[in-house]
């Protein structure tokens, strides 16, 4: 079966957190209060939810950019702090920003759910023909779905959308009959079906991850952001908005091992 590497949390001297949240009591400094956080996905996703925290924590708004086109054009000047992921096409289709020891602040995992309002267990999609909602133009999402089919004996048919809030929104509406989604948006996508498939519980053998990510700032500024996030990980405000994912925090002595495991999750997207 096809997956995303998932990191592991039980190796030492990783700094895992759960439910990662910006510090309420981080005191920013000259260096990070002068950062612009831009938000590279929808204004209702999770994305969003990420960097508006952290604006609030460094005292600023956050530029809706909308997608990681529009978003890089923030790239060129100044210290930027945004979200980027390893599902996007990692080839010239896209800029493509320093993603290493240096520029990534945290990586971040979500763990995903598949959930319909005709089906029940997987067992209920064998033969059958299942649009799905799910995000586009994402290769790991579609080699996965392909494989599950082959899995179960089933054939999915991709409704694609931008972003959690956008593919919960097309389910809801009618647009498909299952979503495939990240766990955060199990609430509201229960109020008109059930979630039977879970990659917390090995249902499901894929996960997103997604980066925290430095643009153009200084050593100074990414070490704050780092603290920032260890500082205050158990907060209670983040627990609530995100349950269902784990964050590693980088540091001297996981920096190697966490960037090889986000290179190979971007490996696993390309063509």
């Amino acid at each position: 079966m096809y997956y995303i590497p998932i990191i592991n949390p039980k190796k030492e001297n990783y700094t895992m957190i759960k439910n990662f949240i910006i510090a309420t009591t981080f005191m920013a400094s000259a260096a990070v209060a002068d950062t612009t956080v831009v938000n590279t996905g929808s204004d209702s996703g999770g994305f969003n939810a990420v960097m508006s925290m952290v604006a609030d924590k460094l005292g600023t708004n956050v530029v809706q950019a909308g997608n990681p086109v529009i978003a890089s054009s923030y790239f060129d000047g100044g210290n930027v702090v945004t979200m980027w992921s390893t599902e996007w096409p990692a080839d010239d289709s896209l800029p493509q920003p320093a993603i290493d020891g240096d520029t990534i602040v945290a990586l971040q995992v979500y763990e995903t759910i598949l959930c319909s309002r005709e089906y029940t267990s997987l067992a209920d999609l064998n033969g059958e023909t299942i649009k799905v909602a799910t995000w586009g133009e994402s290769p790991s999402v579609n080699k996965f779905l392909s494989e599950l089919g082959t899995e179960v004996n089933a054939t999915f048919e991709v409704v694609p959308y931008e972003g959690s809030g956008g593919t919960t929104r097309g389910y809801l509406g009618g647009d498909a009959d299952t979503i495939f989604t990240i766990q955060t948006r199990q609430p509201k996508v229960e109020a008109d079906g059930t979630c039977f498939a879970f990659s917390a519980d090995g249902g499901l053998n894929f996960a997103f991850i997604d980066l925290i990510l430095a643009v153009n700032a200084s050593e100074e500024t990414v070490t704050n952001l780092r603290d920032a996030v260890t500082e205050m990980a158990e907060t209670e405000a983040w627990q609530t908005s995100f349950e269902g994912t784990v964050t590693y925090v980088i540091n001297d002595d996981n920096k190697a091992d966490i960037v090889a495991k986000t290179n190979a999750a971007i490996e696993l997207n390309k063509n």
